[in-house]
């Protein structure tokens, strides 16, 4: 494992666009929730009287859970670059010509799948908490950190589908494409068709799985809670989706040509 993270910093060591994309992925995380918390400072009067303020502890961590939850598609960019970019530069194919098995090649990315949200977790928990300190009016306090983990398994679903895009159509801009689609705009639509038609089921698609446990606390994402499953269902949902994803990337790249 060593040598396959090693080999991968030497790919994106002198990346300039990888480090760019990195960099900006990560600071529009707190870019993004200060924006809002400083939006809504403006107005606390009026709107904290109505719904509280949910830039306090405890409620803080579901804002910022959800906030990030839309601002965060930039990561799955990035992780399809280096995906196509393996096919691109035939990179792949020559770490197999150099003694790599096929299944090293999905360790790689799967690497970099969960150095990305780990690293995504700690910035967005840190600038949670910031914001609690500096717009709220309690105590720090972890109560409710349960979302922020609820984001995490949102973002490595989205990440996984990113990944396995990036696997089968190995074009960068295609897969970009198809990428932007699904996750701000199908996953949403289907949820929504199926809601209209079958109930909550429809809330169990991949991306939707995440928004149903995430709610904005002013303006809300979904319908009453009363249509919602209990959220050990939306999480063992967004578990299976993750090992799918990983399942059929596995599945793709020892089945196929590189």
């Amino acid at each position: 494992m060593k040598q396959i993270i090693y080999t991968e910093w030497l790919k994106v060591r002198n990346y300039r666009t990888f480090w760019v994309m990195l960099l900006l992925a990560l600071v529009i995380i707190p870019a993004g929730n200060f924006m809002v918390a400083d939006k809504f400072s403006e107005n606390l009067q009026q709107v904290g009287k109505m719904f509280g303020n949910p830039f306090s502890f405890p409620e803080v961590w579901l804002t910022a859970a959800s906030i990030n939850s839309y601002i965060s598609a930039l990561f799955g960019l990035l992780l399809i670059i280096l995906v196509t970019n393996e096919y691109t530069y035939r990179t792949n194919r020559q770490n197999v010509i150099d003694g790599w098995e096929r299944s090293q090649f999905v360790y790689a990315k799967l690497f970099w799948l969960a150095a990305i949200s780990v690293l995504t977790l700690v910035v967005a928990t840190i600038s949670g908490a910031l914001i609690g300190i500096i717009y709220g009016n309690k105590p720090f306090s972890l109560e409710g950190y349960q979302y922020m983990l609820y984001y995490f398994l949102q973002f490595n679903v989205m990440l996984t589908i990113a990944l396995l895009i990036g696997v089968l159509v190995k074009r960068a801009g295609l897969a970009i494409v198809l990428f932007i689609a699904y996750n701000m705009m199908l996953d949403q639509l289907l949820s929504f068709i199926i809601k209209r038609n079958a109930g909550p089921i429809g809330g169990l698609l991949p991306l939707q799985s995440g928004d149903e446990l995430l709610p904005f606390p002013l303006v809300g994402k979904m319908v009453s809670a009363s249509d919602q499953y209990e959220a050990y269902v939306y999480v063992t949902a967004m578990i299976a989706y993750i090992a799918l994803g990983i399942y059929l990337v596995f599945r793709k790249i020892l089945k196929s040509d590189l």
